[in-house]
């Protein structure tokens, strides 16, 4: 679908973050859900509330750039959210880095639902 750049007026992807015309952005993207996190600090909460073990056991870092093996993670740098998987030889992969915090949230959050679910399945073997 397109939508109307509200800076130059250009016809835009809806899904695209700026507007490859000016640079502006599209503030008409929409990415997040009721009830789930949209920023670092609401997903540290959502990860405490549900009483989940420490960073170090669940190699989740929520708001760390943390550079160890075998993690996964979130933070910000200068204006950009970074959200990360580090790999058991210490080399890193960025699974997002972009100026939208509630998507960068998001590919985190997920990760960690699948996680979760991963390790009930195991425990109820």
């Amino acid at each position: 679908m397109q939508v109307k750049c509200e800076y130059c007026g250009a016809l835009i992807p809806d899904d695209v973050e700026t507007c490859p015309n000016c640079g502006a952005v599209n503030t008409n993207m929409q990415r997040g859900a009721i009830g789930i996190p949209q920023t670092i600090e609401e997903l540290q909460r959502w990860y405490d509330e549900h009483n989940l073990p420490p960073a170090e056991t669940t190699r989740f870092f929520i708001g760390q750039d943390y550079r160890g093996a075998k993690a996964y993670g979130i933070y910000k740098d200068g204006e950009q959210f970074v959200v990360y998987k580090n790999k058991s030889d210490g080399t890193r992969t960025e699974r997002y880095r972009g100026t939208d915090e509630d998507y960068a949230v998001n590919e985190l959050y997920l990760k960690l639902k699948s996680e979760i679910v991963n390790q009930k399945r195991v425990q109820q073997k």
